[in-house]
């Protein structure tokens, strides 16, 4: 018999965890297990027949690249390729397992593991006839027989409906099909720890969203998304994921303003904590989920994270909380965001000089109310929310930051009244940021507006806001810095203030 006539089938061996489930619960799991397959086989167009054979899952009619799609569905634990011997033919079957494992067992050892499902039908062979007559035929192919330690494995299984044979099993990533540990949100932010606590827990059964605390605009959106796009291509079949984009440069340039610099890297973190904390009551997400590490940096002490979430009402999972640097590093390599995110630039790092490495909540909860935790909780608010189907990035047509004032643009000071009164664009209107904030949806549409603030990270925040409005609105960038070098004259002298 010809095995080539005869399509191969992918034998999924199930995680071991789901049998100890009950069987209600191991019937949701598979249900759930089931549906992911069959996302994971339309995507890449496979085709496919799922069929549940209650401790392994058997995948008939599929295209060749079906093993490596199916190994990476959580869940699977091992996936095989067999293939069936129509009927109860022992001369079937040794005629299709020499072509097998002929070449293969030739000077090495080899042992015959028979295994029966279901009932056995009259007329079947035994398994021990079995093992005994395809052993003798490997043997004669010039194989050994070893049945304690076998190079080679000739795994058989015997059904109502006929034989396989078996090729040595493709390891997957076991673990728990995804969706059926609940929901949490996911910290991102295009760096390695992220990515890979984030495929821990969705190992575990967990969908997840993402939200990315953006600092730096687009580019820092498109590493995220980047990331993203290769954990949803290859990990995330059956998953609901959203991409939650905050935008937070308005807490940074306000700490920057009223905070002094040693505290600015783990007030950041708890304003991000805040704002994730309001997106996952919205949203119904039961954890938060970082990708933090005891001592890794300075805001990761414990002392510090401690502080960090003092008043974070949603369970926070730490799933790398205990690795080292090179464990994570060796994990990202496995889930195929290394590359990607050994690119990537660190956006969440503020240069504001030593930074405390002990600091205790009602120290960090006096500077936090120099900021307020009303504007993290407004920023996150006011989010994008990015669906699973669009993480692929796409460039924006336009930048908001400009260099000059474009023709016509009124300016608008976003700066502290003393920075304005001592010197701004001539003819600029002052407009405190809050007040920005709440008013700008009323400011006349018909001419275009160029935002000044200190560093170029307020302005550019609501200028983002401003053209999804439907207004023309640029931010400055570099701030006051630039403000300044735009505002001196070719000889060297002053423009007038915008008091003047």
């Amino acid at each position: 018999m010809d095995q080539q006539q005869q399509p191969p089938v992918y034998s999924l061996s199930v995680s071991g965890e789901l049998s100890t489930k009950s069987s209600s619960t191991r019937r949701s799991f598979h249900r759930r297990l089931r549906a992911n397959l069959r996302e994971a086989l339309d995507r890449q167009e496979l085709g496919g027949r799922i069929v549940d054979r209650r401790d392994r899952i058997d995948i008939e009619q599929a295209a060749p690249a079906t093993p490596e799609v199916a190994r990476r569905v959580f869940g699977v634990q091992s996936v095989r390729t067999a293939y069936k011997v129509p009927g109860q033919s022992l001369a079937g079957l040794v005629e299709m397992g020499v072509k097998l494992y002929g070449d293969r067992v030739a000077g090495r050892r080899f042992a015959v593991r028979p295994r029966r499902v279901g009932n056995r039908r009259p007329g079947s062979p035994g398994s021990t006839d079995l093992a005994c007559v395809l052993g003798q035929a490997l043997v004669d192919r010039g194989g050994q027989v070893d049945l304690d330690d076998p190079e080679i494995r000739v795994h058989v299984e015997i059904r109502p409906d006929g034989m396989l044979l078996f090729d040595d099993p493709l390891p997957a990533c076991g673990g728990l099909p995804l969706g059926t540990a609940g929901r949490g949100l996911a910290l991102i932010s295009g760096g390695f720890d992220s990515a890979v606590a984030a495929w821990r827990m969705l190992l575990r059964g967990m969908d997840l969203d993402y939200v990315v605390f953006s600092l730096a605009g687009w580019p820092q959106e498109r590493s995220v998304r980047e990331v993203l796009e290769i954990l949803d291509e290859r990990w995330m079949a059956g998953s609901r994921s959203r991409l939650h984009v905050v935008d937070f440069r308005p807490v940074v340039a306000r700490m920057r303003q009223q905070v002094h610099g040693s505290y600015w890297q783990v007030l950041l973190k708890r304003m991000m904590m805040h704002a994730a904390d309001h997106i996952a009551r919205v949203t119904r997400a039961e954890a938060l989920v970082t990708g933090e590490v005891i001592g890794q940096v300075s805001s990761q002490t414990l002392s510090n994270l401690r502080s960090i979430t003092a008043h974070t009402l949603t369970p926070v999972l730490r799933p790398l909380v205990g690795l080292n640097k090179e464990e994570i590093v060796a994990a990202a390599r496995h889930i195929g965001t290394f590359e990607t995110c050994a690119d990537n630039t660190e956006f969440c790092a503020l240069d504001g000089g030593k930074p405390v490495t002990s600091c205790r909540p009602g120290r960090l909860d006096r500077q936090e109310a120099r900021v307020g935790r009303e504007l993290a909780e407004t920023l996150a608010s006011e989010r994008r929310i990015i669906a699973r189907e669009d993480f692929t990035p796409v460039e924006p047509e336009e930048t908001v930051e400009v260099e000059n004032l474009p023709d016509g643009a009124a300016v608008i000071d976003l700066r502290r009244e003393a920075d304005f009164l001592e010197g701004s664009w001539p003819g600029a209107i002052h407009l405190d940021f809050d007040r920005a904030m709440e008013f700008a949806g009323n400011l006349p549409a018909d001419r275009p507006y160029l935002l000044v603030c200190e560093f170029g990270l307020k302005s550019a925040f609501l200028a983002e806001r401003m053209r999804r409005m439907g207004y023309r609105a640029w931010s400055l960038a570099g701030g006051a810095r630039t403000l300044g070098r735009l505002r001196q004259r070719p000889d060297g002298s002053t423009l007038r203030t915008g008091t003047q």
